[in-house]
């Protein structure tokens, strides 16, 4: 199978980079300088990523909030143009078909960026469930959309010296704006999956994503792979799908409520209706609240919890280790 292949693929390989199969796609894995080194650069300056594997649907129409509402865990409704939100597409069960970020830039669309690996899945889920919601209308923007991101403490003075001033979100987590670069708009968020506080995820135009890659390395932000991307949300106790969210390694479903994120990215408003999976995840929910305060009479529901851990000598924590 020929893997596909993002708009910055020549930049990865003229630096060197070692490229591996990810999800259907050619990416960079790490540097010349190692996991360790691109790993250490994003907390102490600024990491650049290219995420344009990910997958990026277009959402809207009159029936875009009810049929968001439906697919969703969050509550849709509860964004304002220029915010963003953390969510999980979940199923029958109460386990995660994906996890999710969900973007309002404008007023009457909204964007959702999904896994690389799962967006084939993800937009077929979609296209079957948007039947039942007249006046939705999808568009995967994938191949339209370039995506970028820039995390670590150096971050906004980067983007601060390549974009109009005054231009970038409010300085709070999933705060949005419309900047511009190279004459084109450039959606900007701040949102990352590296735990840092300060970074930002960047949407422009495909024809212009080359000249702001070339842009941010030459303003210091350096390159990282898929290895450091790992290491950074394990450091953070972030899930990935396929490993803390999904199917576990014995083909059972891992519950939502497993994974601490949970609670940020599932509302049971009134507002959400009977969305997909909402009564198996009040379950887990209310199974949570019990073993909280010591009673674990309903582990049925939430046979397990996800925690990160600290390693206190030597060695490496592998997928798969007990």
């Amino acid at each position: 199978m020929d893997l596909q292949r993002t708009l910055f693929h020549g930049r990865h390989v003229s630096l060197g980079a070692t490229m591996v199969e990810f999800g259907g796609w050619d990416m960079p894995v790490q540097y010349a300088g190692g996991i360790v080194q691109e790993h250490l650069a994003t907390r102490r300056s600024a990491g650049l990523f290219d995420l344009s594997h990910m997958g990026r649907f277009r959402v809207g129409g009159p029936g875009a909030l009810p049929f968001l509402q439906h697919v969703l865990t969050n509550n849709a409704a509860a964004l304002d143009v220029g915010e963003a939100q953390y969510t999980m597409v979940p199923n029958a069960v109460g386990g995660a078909l994906d996890d999710a970020y969900l973007y309002r830039f404008v007023h009457g669309e909204l964007l959702l960026v999904v896994n690389a690996s799962n967006r084939l899945k993800d937009w077929a889920h979609f296209r079957e469930q948007a039947a039942a919601f007249p006046g939705v209308e999808l568009a995967d923007r994938t191949a339209e959309l370039a995506m970028l991101s820039v995390q670590g403490p150096t971050s906004r003075p980067i983007l601060e010296r390549i974009l109009p001033p005054g231009s970038l979100p409010d300085p709070m987590r999933n705060r949005l704006s419309i900047s511009a670069f190279d004459g084109r708009p450039l959606w900007v968020a701040r949102t990352g999956y590296t735990g840092e506080p300060i970074g930002f995820e960047l949407f422009i135009e495909t024809p212009g994503g080359l000249a702001l890659w070339d842009r941010l390395v030459a303003e210091g932000a350096g390159p990282v792979g898929l290895g450091a991307r790992d290491t950074l949300r394990l450091e953070a106790g972030l899930p990935l799908y396929g490993h803390e969210l999904g199917l576990d390694p014995e083909g059972c479903e891992i519950p939502i409520f497993a994974c601490g994120l949970a609670r940020f990215a599932v509302s049971f408003a009134e507002l959400k209706g009977e969305f997909i999976g909402r009564a198996a995840l009040q379950r887990q929910f209310q199974a949570l609240r019990a073993i909280v305060h010591g009673d674990f009479s309903r582990r049925g529901d939430l046979p397990r919890r996800i925690q990160a851990i600290t390693l206190l000598d030597k060695g490496v924590a592998r997928a798969g280790a007990r």
